[in-house]
């Protein structure tokens, strides 16, 4: 199993920034075949992370 990571600083969380957690989530699971999404927050940033079976 992979995990892929993606760290943010989340100060402020307008429409756009929503929007592209929304398509990253997205991609994960439909393009990149991923069987886990989570993400977390705190102190004004953003950790999420994805787990997934291949890299392909």
């Amino acid at each position: 199993m992979y995990a892929v990571i993606f760290k943010a600083i989340a100060n402020q969380q307008d429409s756009d920034y929503s929007k592209m957690v929304s398509v990253m989530r997205e991609l994960a699971f439909e393009k990149y075949n991923c069987q886990d999404f989570l993400a977390v927050q705190e102190d004004g940033q953003e950790v999420a992370i994805s787990h997934t079976n291949s890299l392909n």
